[in-house]
């Protein structure tokens, strides 16, 4: 297993404070050389962000989630480390799935900021493909 799927797998903290939450996205503001972002609607990244377009990001991450997430707490960012982070994971309020995670198949972050090299977690832990039958093989309806 590599070193990016143990961290995607490993012990995350979750911000349920709005405060902590703006905390966390200032923090890697200030901190903003050598992230990798993988927006799981994409491509995986192949190298780290620049500091300005890692900033303006950050920035347009941390608006989806105060204008989207219309709820009294976070709830839907978590990190590996308060203090000093090197992963963290960040849901869409719009894809939260069933109950946030407890169906079979949970949702995948849409963002995952990381200073390890990311690998394509939608194909390794996202729900299995429907099985198409006979006719819809080759027919798109």
């Amino acid at each position: 297993m590599s070193d990016y799927i143990k961290e995607f797998q490993g012990r995350f903290i979750g911000i349920m404070q709005w405060d902590d939450c703006n905390a966390l996205l200032q923090k890697l503001i200030y901190q903003p050389d050598d992230w990798y972002l993988y927006d799981t609607l994409e491509a995986v990244p192949s190298s780290t962000m620049n500091a300005t377009s890692f900033t303006a990001d950050i920035s347009n991450i941390k608006t989806i989630l105060t204008e989207e997430h219309q709820e009294r707490y976070c709830g839907i960012v978590y990190t590996n480390d308060l203090e000093k982070p090197t992963f963290v994971k960040i849901f869409h309020p719009k894809n939260l799935g069933k109950s946030c995670g407890s169906s079979e198949h949970p949702p995948i972050p849409q963002w995952l900021l990381s200073k390890t090299k990311p690998e394509d977690v939608v194909e390794k832990f996202g729900p299995p493909k429907k099985k198409q039958g006979f006719i819809s093989k080759y027919l798109k309806f």
